[in-house]
């Protein structure tokens, strides 16, 4: 991709751990929805041009496929718990629209973790879970606590200020990826021509309109393989490609399988843990 050398990829997957923050040399993607926990001290992220900052106590919740870069902290290093659950499984949590579409904005979801959470062993626990047979009811204690978060960040007063030209971009692409529309459709929305819209957009979430909405795409077909018995060809174009073949080549660049291989592998481990 054109802009690994801004942006490390990580692929999506199921991920739990705890410990020392690491500052990041350079800012990573992932197709995940990520929690954290601060346990000790406080982290700052920079997320496209915005600094966000969670401190000891609070719990964080955002969209990882936007470009994130943790820095250096001020201080001494900050414990910290994080989850990462791909974007294709928390959309068939029907969570509120109100909170789907905040993450998917590229707005993270920032609460005060109850005094009586300890969230160390909380993550202990999950972590023996997901390496032996108590996977399903881990996964179901990570969708709660994630709830839990979007609720009590959606109770507090927002200071997050006017919507900037990305995120309205973003916002559009997000509502209207299965549309077949333009980078210049995309400049309409935020009042731009299309060429500043362009590096904007670029600047702001280190990958391009196109990239952007491809991910999206490609989110959108991970679900309804997982959800639907819709075949393959049917998904892709439910997704918002164009045509089969392109939807086939972009799903394996971007998975590294093909839609039919990603199906029957996610069977394989339901069987599995049945």
């Amino acid at each position: 991709m054109k802009y690994e050398a801004v942006v490390e990829l990580a692929p999506p997957g199921i991920w739990v751990a705890q410990g020392t923050a690491p500052a990041m040399a350079r800012a990573h993607s992932h197709d995940d929805i990520e929690l954290n926990v601060v346990t000790r001290g406080a982290i700052e992220y920079l997320m496209g041009e915005r600094r966000v900052r969670v401190e000891q106590g609070q719990s964080a919740v955002f969209w990882a496929s936007l470009p994130h870069r943790l820095l250096a902290p001020p201080g001494e290093p900050a414990e910290v718990c994080w989850a990462h659950v791909p974007l294709s499984t928390v959309l068939t949590w029907d969570l509120p629209a109100a909170d789907l579409r905040s993450l998917l904005e590229g707005r993270p979801a920032l609460a005060t973790v109850p005094s009586d959470v300890d969230a160390s062993s909380v993550w202990r626990r999950w972590g023996s879970d997901f390496a032996g047979r108590d996977a399903d009811a881990a996964l179901l204690e990570v969708q709660a606590f994630m709830r839990r978060t979007l609720r009590a960040a959606r109770m507090q007063p927002s200071d997050t200020g006017p919507t900037s030209r990305p995120l309205e971009m973003a916002a559009f692409v997000m509502e209207r990826f299965r549309d077949p529309i333009t980078a210049a459709d995309v400049a309409a929305v935020a009042h731009l021509n299309t060429e500043y819209a362009m590096t904007l957009f670029r600047k702001a979430w280190s990958m391009t309109i196109g990239d952007f909405l491809l991910r999206r795409r490609v989110a959108e077909a991970q679900r309804l393989l997982a959800t639907t018995e819709l075949d393959c060809s049917a998904v892709g174009y439910a997704a918002g490609f164009g045509s089969g073949s392109n939807f086939y080549a972009q799903f394996a660049k971007l998975v590294g399988t093909s839609p039919g291989q990603y199906r029957a592998a996610l069977r394989s481990v339901e069987d599995e843990s049945a």
